[in-house]
């Protein structure tokens, strides 16, 4: 140990010094307590995100592998099974589920089972009783024939002059791939994360031999073509007053400029409303410049998370932008599960539950009555929160989980009160994440884009199925009859009615 020779020879001042010097240990001591229980807490989340259950997963959810086996089958108690209402005693008494009618807009083939002639003598027929079972036939291709008949003049039958109907218009000229089979092809991949490798053996068993090679190739023509119906949907949605915004990461192994394992992007905008519009869009990186240019000509509220990246359009563009509690909440829910910050987190958790349980109660009510009760209930919420996140911010460790959650909340706060002061406005994001969900789940099959062609064909899909679905369009169904009308579309108002929108889609 190295002792400095230049120390006073005052008593005083070496008082003074070492008072100075306990002082400074002690501040030392303390930030090394502080970070020691902020990297134990960051420990004890990381093993509880990895080994413990969450309230954002199904604890029903059986492993994908083993579900028949990881599943728990009574047969007695099975409500399957059930033609009579039944009760059962536990420690009280309930009335047993009876299984619900198959759907009316099924069709039905009868199989008659009559008794024998001479059973019938002396009877008289009284009705019926009839016994419903759910039947499926695999898929099943076939070939369409168009056969156009030729007609020759009648003195010149050897000649080359005839005449034949035209051919009517075709989504891809000089291929085999008719409307419905690309519709199921984007159908089974993007709504029912079936990659193309794994289409190809289904088709193989079918006996219809399509590589994936030859799907993808004709997934990216058609993309280009549904172009037109994407700018239009593009166009209503900036002309809305409140979207939702949104990124997620996506890898593109064949990008000019980037390493195959760099990370890209699917930028996702929710325009809710009477005719909700979903549009993914890919970009290479995760820049402002993003948001900048897919917000140009939108004036109004912009609803995002905490990131940053945003911030620029904002600006530019005069938005009002509106905070998310869910971002906010998933902060304090992480605190929660920490030694440090167990009371931070539940007392959040239980101001945030209390506004999350006013908007489940006037989620139907009119703009003007949500924003009366919010005035009424919220804001008082909101009041007593921000006094306690001001009170305790000063004094809890920034760097811990609990104290980045607090800072998360003071410093979105300007955004995280906005939603009481517009009754359209939800209280989080969470539509455009559900929006996001079915990529991400797609994206664990296939981890990748091979290429940003693919990645934008993907894109343009994604936006089309989406938005169908939002507005309780069945995908296949549209993207059926849209792709067998889309060769015919020449103006605005043809590829109007080919929007996938709730009243307008073939209307």
């Amino acid at each position: 140990m190295q002792i400095d020779k230049n120390l006073p020879d005052n008593i005083n001042e070496l008082k003074k010094l070492f008072v100075k010097t306990i002082q400074e240990n002690q501040q030392i001591i303390q930030n090394k307590d502080h970070e020691i229980q902020s990297l134990k807490d960051i420990i004890l989340l990381l093993q509880r995100r990895k080994y413990a259950p969450t309230s954002e997963k199904n604890p029903h959810q059986a492993d994908m592998f083993n579900e028949l086996e990881d599943t728990k089958i009574d047969d007695h108690d099975s409500a399957e099974e059930i033609t009579e209402d039944e009760k059962e005693t536990i420690t009280y008494e309930r009335r047993k589920g009876k299984r619900k009618p198959l759907p009316a807009s099924l069709p039905r083939i009868d199989e008659i089972i009559d008794l024998p002639e001479e059973e019938k003598i002396g009877m008289k027929y009284i009705g019926d009783e009839i016994t419903e079972q759910l039947e499926i036939e695999p898929a099943k291709v076939f070939v369409k024939r168009t056969i156009r008949k030729k007609y020759a003049p009648i003195d010149q039958l050897s000649s080359e002059t005839f005449k034949i109907a035209p051919l009517p218009p075709q989504l891809l000229p000089k291929t085999m791939a008719s409307a419905s089979l690309i519709a199921y092809i984007i159908t089974a991949k993007y709504v029912d994360a079936l990659p193309l490798y794994r289409q190809e053996k289904i088709f193989e068993r079918i006996n219809a031999e399509l590589t994936r090679q030859t799907m993808c190739r004709w997934l990216i023509k058609v993309s280009n073509l549904v172009v037109p119906i994407y700018n239009l949907l593009q166009d209503k949605l900036l002309e809305r007053n409140y979207i939702q915004f949104d990124e997620t990461t996506t890898q593109v192994l064949n990008e000019d400029g980037k390493k195959a394992t760099s990370k890209s992007y699917m930028w996702v905008r929710h325009a809710p409303g009477e005719n909700p519009i979903v549009l993914y869009d890919y970009a290479p990186t995760r820049s402002g410049q993003v948001p900048l240019e897919l917000l140009a000509g939108f004036r109004g509220y912009l609803q995002v998370d905490g990131y940053d990246g945003y911030s620029r359009a904002c600006e530019e563009y005069k938005l009002i932008r509106v905070g998310c509690w869910d971002h906010c909440r998933r902060k304090f829910f992480d605190a929660s599960k920490t030694s440090g910050g167990k009371g931070v987190g539940k007392k959040a958790l239980d101001m945030i539950k209390k506004l999350y349980k006013i908007e489940e109660e006037i989620k139907e009510l009119s703009e003007d009555k949500i924003i009366i009760i919010r005035q009424q209930k919220s804001a008082p919420i909101l009041d007593e929160f921000k006094k306690w996140i001001d009170k305790l911010r000063g004094k809890i460790t920034p760097k811990s989980v609990a104290g980045k959650a607090v800072h998360y909340a003071f410093n979105e706060w300007k955004y995280l009160s906005v939603y009481i002061t517009n009754g359209n406005i939800n209280i989080s994001n969470a539509w455009v994440e559900n929006a996001i969900r079915p990529f991400c789940i797609g994206k664990k099959n296939w981890l990748f884009s091979s290429t940003v062609d693919g990645a934008k064909a993907s894109a343009m899909f994604y936006s089309l199925i989406e938005t169908a679905k939002k507005n309780g369009i069945e995908p296949f169904d549209y993207l059926n009859r849209m792709l067998d009308k889309l060769p015919l579309a020449q103006t605005v108002e043809d590829y109007e009615r080919l929007l996938p929108l709730k009243g307008q889609f073939l209307a």
